[in-house]
């Protein structure tokens, strides 16, 4: 049986469990943890050539409750706002305007987004959190003496 972080493979004779609702949480900034990482291969679309893809596991712990998200970086020139935009949000350092993407600090890694509420493709009275934009880590301020 195959897992990864999108979950795993049942068999025919395993039992099953209910789960949980979905939090659909409010629009607004939250901090968030990637709980996993995964890389894998986006085929291509219209829009999009085949590409690398990373897929995220992203949790928010928040007053209405905890809610954990898919969220999907394709790795493709068009596309590099959005990855310096997260990279940036887990802490890695931007030198003359570029970011190197470190891949083994993003599990568990800490962040903040802003996050919207978007109705599902399929049906409009569903609706999901997503993740609109991925916020800067304000820098740490040293001040001497002081610790």
């Amino acid at each position: 049986m195959s897992e990864d972080c999108r979950g795993k493979e049942i068999g025919w004779d395993e039992e099953v469990e209910k789960g949980s609702e979905y939090t659909l949480l409010p629009a607004g900034d939250y901090d968030f943890t990637v709980e996993s990482f995964e890389r894998s291969r986006y085929e291509g679309s219209d829009k999009v050539p085949p590409c690398n893809r990373a897929l995220l596991k992203i949790r928010i712990d928040a007053q209405e409750g905890t809610t954990v998200m898919n969220e999907s970086l394709l790795l493709y020139d068009k596309m590099q706002w959005k990855l310096a935009e997260f990279f940036l949000s887990i802490g890695a350092e931007e030198k003359e305007g570029r970011v190197k993407m470190n891949w083994q600090m993003v599990p568990q890694s800490t962040g903040r987004a802003t996050i919207e509420v978007r109705p599902d493709k399929n049906d409009p009275n569903k609706k999901y959190n997503h993740v609109k934009k991925f916020l800067p880590k304000p820098k740490k301020q040293f001040k001497a003496g002081e610790f």
